[in-house]
């Protein structure tokens, strides 16, 4: 099993559609937020999104594999791959009736707000994965 693992079904609506006719590119980065957003209150806490520690973006890279249309149910899914020093990455896959149509790498630090340094991962997210810490 996949450590810090979430799922979510997404259903296109007609705002989500470019001129091309498919799910622009932008809606992709939203549904991966969303992803992180419930990885972060199930596997970490709702309190952390308002602390002052807090979980933050440093890298995303995207792979559009197939475009995706209206009517069409979008499988996603997002779980942290792992940890080193500071950061975490996260994966995410995109999927259309069990076929992958994009896959997502993220980077992360947790900062404290105060400061806007970058700190240690917390022990609640690290504990997933003894080998690195």
């Amino acid at each position: 099993m996949k450590p810090l693992f979430v799922e979510e079904n997404f259903e296109p609506k007609t705002y989500d559609i470019d001129y091309a006719g498919i799910v622009s590119n932008q809606v992709y980065i939203r549904w991966l937020e969303d992803l992180r957003f419930k990885l972060i209150k199930e596997y970490y806490s709702w309190e952390s999104l308002t602390g002052d520690i807090v979980p933050v973006i440093i890298r995303t890279e995207v792979d559009y594999l197939k475009s995706v249309k209206l009517n069409e149910i979008v499988r996603g899914t997002m779980w942290m791959e792992n940890v080193r020093g500071p950061r975490y990455f996260l994966k995410a896959e995109m999927s259309v009736a069990g076929k992958i149509v994009c896959k997502s790498v993220q980077q992360g630090v947790f900062i404290n707000k105060s400061s806007g340094r970058i700190i240690r991962i917390p022990d609640k997210i690290k504990k997933h994965f003894p080998k690195n810490g």
